[in-house]
């Protein structure tokens, strides 16, 4: 939903904005596996990932590129509404 307002500068100059606000229902979550050390680099902890999407279609196109790295998993959650 987009949101019109104006916006008074120090100057008293009056500038318009708009702002949009999103609704985000779905996550990708990406299990990314722990990396070891190496001469050139410190070792990283097994971590995880979150990417917000508005819709399956496009959360199933942002998990799409992780899919094809080296992860431990993906997984598309739909967001629970209250």
């Amino acid at each position: 939903m987009k949101t019109k307002h104006t916006v008074t500068d120090s100057k008293g100059q009056v500038h318009k904005r708009t702002s949009a606000s999103r609704l985000y229902t779905h996550a990708v979550v990406v299990h990314l596996p722990a990396i070891p050390a190496h001469d050139h680099f410190l070792a990283w902890p097994a971590r995880t990932h979150v990417e917000w999407a508005s819709s399956l279609t496009l959360a199933q196109k942002a998990a799409s590129p992780w899919r094809r790295k080296d992860t431990e998993g993906v997984e598309i959650i739909e967001a629970v509404r209250s």
